[in-house]
């Protein structure tokens, strides 16, 4: 025999409902389960400013290199740093400069030798700049006329460039008198360097 189960009305009232409820039984107006609207807004990229490129400057400068055993004479009478070459933008564009050294030269005419180079520039020990013309057409344009080497008692001026990778706030040239050997003497001419510190304004 067998039995069948019967429940209260009541209780199949209470689960008539807990079941509407479940399938989503209301209209939704108060319905807090539907996501909330968010807003969203491209990043603002933050502000960035690269740094002024440094200004061209001029200075004088009176400073003189003798050297006695050629009877040579060089005056250090200008000094441009951080000079615009606008063929050459990339040595200012990675952190150096362009300097430019104003040389007044009479070579002596006890020997052939003359005054042919051997300027750079150092930061402390260290190797700031070398000689360059590749900016010879920059300097002509800006009115800074080269250098040019002088021979046996001539005298020539004009300015010497430097190409400097790294700026520095101070410099020194140096001139580097080369060893040499006197034709028809049993004499020898050391090398020897000489040194300038040159003015920061």
């Amino acid at each position: 025999m067998r039995h069948t189960l019967r429940l209260p009305i009541a209780a199949v009232s209470a689960a008539l409902l807990l079941s509407l409820s479940a399938c989503g039984g209301s209209d939704g107006s108060d319905d807090d389960s539907a996501p909330a609207e968010t807003t969203s807004s491209a990043p603002v990229p933050e502000e960035t400013t690269e740094a002024p490129a440094a200004e061209q400057t001029e200075i004088a400068v009176d400073e003189t290199i003798t050297d006695p055993e050629y009877d040579n004479v060089i005056k250090i009478t200008g000094l441009v740093r951080d000079f615009t070459a606008p063929s050459k933008p990339n040595i200012p564009d990675g952190g150096g400069e362009w300097v430019l050294v104003e040389l007044d030269t009479t070579a002596g005419d006890k020997f052939s030798g003359g005054i042919q180079g051997g300027f750079t520039l150092y930061t402390g020990e260290e190797l700031g700049g070398t000689t360059t013309g590749i900016i010879d057409d920059d300097m002509t344009a800006a009115g800074f006329t080269p250098w040019e080497t002088a021979s046996s008692g001539e005298q020539t001026k004009g300015w010497v460039a430097f190409q400097v990778n790294t700026r520095q706030d101070t410099y020194q040239l140096k001139y580097k008198r080369l060893a040499a050997k006197i034709i028809g003497q049993d004499k020898e001419i050391p090398e020897k360097i000489f040194s300038v510190d040159l003015p920061t304004s």
